[in-house]
């Protein structure tokens, strides 16, 4: 989509480590920030799901889906190692 000149020049902007982990931290807040404001507006559908990794750690995924004008949004919430056991109640305890 660009043409060489301009890929020439952006490839010349050095970046440093600290640079593209403040990039990286600043969309990240960025993303929650929209995704908060859009379900504190609106009735949203909250999936959780419990999965073992390759290394036998239990991890738990969330994601909510709601209406967007006229679009029904999956939002990727978070993914976080589960410590205690994986029934219901010890979730909710950990992450509610």
């Amino acid at each position: 989509m660009l043409g060489p000149e301009t890929v020439g020049q952006i490839s010349k902007v050095l970046l440093s480590n600290d640079t593209v982990h403040r990039c990286i931290t600043d969309m990240s807040i960025d993303i929650q920030s929209n995704v908060r404001e859009k379900l504190k507006n609106t009735q949203f559908a909250l999936q959780l799901d419990e999965s073992t990794d390759i290394s036998g750690k239990s991890q738990l995924i969330s994601f909510a889906r709601f209406v967007n004008g006229p679009e029904i949004i999956e939002q990727f919430l978070f993914c976080r190692e589960l410590v205690t056991t994986t029934t219901g109640a010890d979730i909710f305890i950990c992450y509610c």
